[in-house]
């Protein structure tokens, strides 16, 4: 058992390794496009390490210089080209890293555009499925929180990790060349920050992806809380939700402190090492001095040399919590750009065209995920032109039906047909613009009446967004407000009322077109004089128009064309208003409820 524990134990770490150098090398491509740009940069970087070589030994050269003058009489005139050698070297590093910093800054920006770019498009081609099922506050902490991780290594800590390895290399090279024997002294208590270095780093991996998981449990908390903030209220729950999101927010703040501790933990190690290695350059430089080996001055730029090659470290130790917190962020954010929709276009899909409106499911069923069956065996024909209204109890699978029509999920059995065409066969945008669709709570964007009007078709002229409004009947209320079609809605249309919302909706997809239309319980939550409004503009709306209708309260489809009747995911009654009223079925029975109460 230990051992089966243990081998689990390696395999998760030799995991986490390579997702760390995959996110790595994922976000290194993306500085890719820029190459010519990034080998400027690091030209820049070689010059500004070599400046950092040379300056310990400029500095030994000086004291050497200096002593040999002082031994000859007080001569100075041989210091002069040691200390102009010494302000050209300082001088020249000083640009290097203005140059690097300016080059790779702006590398690194843009390459954080194009990631910001692509994890948004990303968002966009995502299926319905997994908004259902992910946090929308996780999805904007990885949007937000964990692109500016990935924004903190592109922009500097890229170039700031990359300048450190290479001083550290020419600071090696620098000693090796000025004293071998010093310079293996110094390299002693390499083995002892390699060690802390991996337990380290290890270490940081995980609390970092931690702190990284905690931010966006306390995001998606936040926005839940904030969209729900009427309800909660209204039942009074704010004290319950205060203590679920301190829950949480002491979880992200425990979270931080570890990284934070994990962070403090390695500097001081850091410098009890180089204090070590410090003693040992000094005691055994002394002795070397002493023998005549070497020059004072090689003693002295190996005091130099030591603080710059645990500089170099100190600095790869502090870069290397942020390139894991980095990394950490990186890791989320492929995994949502790793995330296939479950719904897209067949290699060979065609665009559908100018579309009739007939529309056939042909034996469909359908199951959410592992859940039981929603729909089961759904066979029905509706010719272009067709008003059809679904009804049934809640959950009989009358908008699951809508949802396969619109594509944002794909049948598990059978197929969707429009104009004789599957779906599947159909690119998504071409199926999607024939299709308008008024939901029982429309989504309204910040902005104003005529720019929500405008969403289905921004080429729309103000005179088109007018005529949209007067066929829905939204104009009855929208030229009664100060600013007109100008009025800013508020966010999700806050400032509107629900009615004034609705029959935004309706202008937005009578403006838009569609061959067909889905109402799917676009009159439930309204007022009876919207209603009144809603269905005079129907009559003109639905002329023409393949029209889906889900409505529960059913005086609003007696002039539907055919009325299908769903239970239990499957058909279980077709006819018009008039005709399933005698059959004594259940739409008889739904009727008899409904009018009984009213």
């Amino acid at each position: 058992m230990a051992r089966g524990t243990g081998s689990l134990t390696s395999l998760a770490k030799r995991d986490r390794a390579r997702n760390a150098r995959a996110s790595a090398l994922r976000l290194l491509g993306y500085l890719r496009p820029h190459k010519r740009r990034v080998i400027v940069a690091f030209a820049w970087l070689v010059i500004s390490s070599l400046n950092t070589a040379a300056s310990p030994a400029i500095t030994g050269w000086i004291v050497d210089t200096a002593i040999a003058g002082a031994k000859a009489g007080g001569r100075t005139a041989a210091l002069a080209l040691p200390i102009v050698a010494l302000f050209v070297s300082t001088f020249a590093g000083w640009y290097s890293q203005r140059m690097q910093i300016l080059v790779l800054g702006t590398v690194g920006q843009e390459a954080l555009f194009e990631l910001r770019g692509e994890v948004f498009d990303k968002v966009q081609d995502l299926s319905v499925a997994f908004f259902e099922t992910a946090e929308s506050g996780d999805i904007m902490s990885r949007l937000i929180n964990d692109i500016e991780q990935v924004n903190s290594f592109l922009a500097q800590g890229f170039r700031r990790v990359l300048g450190a390895l290479l001083g550290f290399t020419a600071t090696l090279v620098g000693m090796a060349l000025v004293s071998w024997r010093l310079a293996l002294v110094t390299l002693l208590v390499v083995p002892v920050m390699y060690v802390a270095s991996w337990l380290f780093g290890s270490l940081a991996r995980r609390v970092f992806r931690r702190r990284q998981e905690t931010i966006g449990d306390v995001s998606a908390s936040l926005a839940e809380d904030l969209a729900g903030i009427r309800v909660a209220q209204a039942f009074v729950r704010t004290e319950r939700n205060r203590g679920e999101f301190a829950e949480r927010n002491a979880t992200n703040r425990d979270a931080n402190i570890a990284a934070s501790a994990v962070s403090a933990a390695f500097p001081p190690v850091l410098a009890v090492i180089s204090a070590a290695s410090t003693a040992l350059v000094a005691g055994y430089g002394g002795f070397l001095a002493a023998g005549g080996m070497v020059t004072v001055g090689v003693v002295v730029a190996f005091f130099g040399y030591s603080r710059s090659f645990f500089n170099a470290v100190s600095q790869l130790s502090s870069l290397w919590a942020e390139t894991q917190s980095a990394l950490a962020g990186g890791e989320r954010v492929f995994d949502l750009l790793d995330t296939p929709p479950e719904v897209t276009d067949a290699p060979d899909a065609i665009d559908l065209g100018a579309v009739r409106g007939e529309v056939c499911f042909e034996h469909v069923r359908f199951s959410y995920g592992t859940g039981g069956v929603v729909l089961d065996d759904i066979d029905l024909h509706v010719e272009a032109g067709t008003t059809l209204a679904i009804v049934g109890p809640t959950g009989a699978g009358k908008s699951t039906m809508i949802n396969l029509l619109a594509r944002f999920y794909d049948p598990t059995g059978g197929r969707v047909l429009v104009d004789g065409t599957d779906l599947r066969a159909i690119t998504l945008s071409s199926l999607r613009s024939n299709l308008g669709v008024v939901l029982q709570d429309p989504f309204l964007f910040s902005g104003t009446i005529a720019e929500n009007i405008r969403y289905g078709r921004l080429d729309a002229s103000d005179d088109d967004v007018r005529a949209a409004a007067e066929a829905s009947r939204a104009s009855t209320f929208i030229d009664r407000l100060a600013d007109g079609y100008d009025t800013p809605v508020g966010e999700r249309g806050v400032l509107l009322s629900t009615g004034q919302r609705q029959l935004i909706a309706f202008a937005r997809a009578v403006l838009s077109n569609p061959a067909i239309l889905v109402l799917d319980e676009a009159t439930s939550s309204v007022d009876t004089r919207t209603e009144i409004l809603i269905q005079e503009a129907l009559a003109d709306i639905l002329h023409g128009r393949t029209a889906f209708v889900i409505a529960h309260r059913l005086s609003t489809i007696r002039d539907a064309d055919r009325i299908v009747v769903v239970d239990h995911g499957a058909i279980v009654e077709d006819g018009t208003y008039a005709e399933l009223l005698v059959r004594d079925g259940l739409f008889a029975r739904l009727h008899a409820a409904q009018f009984s109460v009213d």
